[in-house]
């Protein structure tokens, strides 16, 4: 199999070297400050980053492998959803066997916070967490990228110019999955490149292809591929989007001018945001398995968006946002802090931008509609 070293997950020899690393970098010492201690942090950096690293470099005393690393953070992620979420819930988990290698393929939403939820529904379901697939976009500075791969992330090459490094780039990742899988690691990936930042969910049939290519030199078919990877849709819904009204701004935006240019540090700003940011209520599903897998990758991909779609749970903040932007009469039945909530973030979004944020709350609701009236 071609080299991944570069893109593969740290192991567990490499744990020690990457946490020093990351208690020197300056830029990861900074954003723990400012997710800490906020505006504070520029006026006191000078006293607050010694004693950042000294906090760190006490947690991190014995921490020598993946999991260590993952045992460290698990009470932080678990203050983290206490404080972002008003309740977290999993269905599904019986479709698994905790013994089983899968390849869960997801919605997308949130840059960390999907795969996060994943893994811990995961983690206190009684099962082994996931490696994440994560685009080469999210790891332009290093102390991302090491926090990334510390946490079982593998690095999706996205800007790969010419058919023949597209070709090689892309055989390698699909190796790379299916060797991991049938090593009984289990891999999360979004369903398509990027968050569905319209709300609307559509697997990308390229990605379906991708998965296939491992078959390739054993002569398998399309099928029988992606048959050998266990695939499972998976579907998270939130209540609040932390990060909606940044993507409001840029599919406006795109839509004026035809295109959007990100600012240098926008993908980390959309992480801290995901993370930090309130949810409300949170629902994870795990899809069935997919045994019978069609012939083609794009009646694969309708299959799979059925399940994912199908899988999400319909909150009021839907509800609202559909009626709002139909002018309908509001739910009766609306939960008042939802309500309350939810109109204060409308009031607080630029008015040329609140169309675009009603369309990414209600496109869930109106696809979840039209799969289910499909089923009738």
């Amino acid at each position: 199999m071609t080299d991944i070293s570069d893109i593969e997950p740290y192991r567990d020899q490499d744990v020690p070297q990457v946490i020093n690393r990351l208690i020197h970098d300056d830029e990861f010492i900074k954003a723990i400050g400012q997710l800490k201690f906020k505006g504070w942090y520029p006026l006191f950096s000078l006293f607050l980053k010694p004693r950042i690293r000294a906090f760190l470099r006490n947690q991190a005393r014995g921490v020598d492998s993946v999991r260590d690393f993952q045992e460290l953070v698990a009470p932080q992620l678990a203050k983290v959803l206490s404080s972002t979420t008003e309740t977290f819930t999993v269905s599904g988990l019986e479709n698994l066997d905790p013994k089983q290698s899968y390849l869960f393929l997801s919605n997308h939403r949130d840059i960390v916070m999907d795969p996060a939820f994943v893994n811990w529904a995961l983690y206190n379901g009684g099962f082994d967490t996931v490696r994440i697939a994560i685009g080469d976009n999210l790891v332009k500075k290093p102390f991302v990228g090491d926090l990334m791969r510390i946490n079982k992330s593998f690095i999706v090459k996205r800007n790969v110019s010419g058919p023949r490094e597209m070709l090689q780039t892309y055989s390698a990742l699909s190796g790379y999955i299916r060797q991991s899988i049938e090593e009984y690691h289990s891999i999360w990936i979004a369903h398509r490149e990027g968050r569905a930042k319209d709300g609307i969910d559509r697997t990308d049939p390229a990605i379906l292809k991708m998965l296939a290519m491992a078959g390739k030199p054993r002569n398998e078919s399309f099928q029988e591929a992606v048959a050998a990877v266990r695939l499972v849709p998976v579907s998270i819904s939130y209540e609040f989007d932390p990060c909606a009204p940044l993507k409001a701004r840029e599919l406006a935006i795109t839509e004026r001018d035809g295109a959007y240019t990100k600012r240098p540090d926008e993908d980390v700003k959309s992480i801290a945001t995901g993370i930090m940011g309130w949810k409300g209520r949170v629902h994870l599903h795990f899809g069935a398995p997919i045994t019978e897998i069609p012939d083609t990758p794009q009646e694969l991909a309708t299959a799979i968006d059925h399940q994912i779609i199908l899988g999400q749970r319909v909150f009021d903040t839907g509800r609202l946002a559909d009626a709002l932007l139909t002018q309908a009469s509001l739910p009766d039945d609306l939960l008042p802090d939802v309500k309350e909530r939810f109109q204060s973030l409308i009031s607080g979004t630029p008015e040329k931008y609140r169309d675009k944020l009603l369309e990414i709350y209600a496109n869930p609701l109106r696809q979840f509609t039209l799969h289910q009236q499909s089923e009738l």
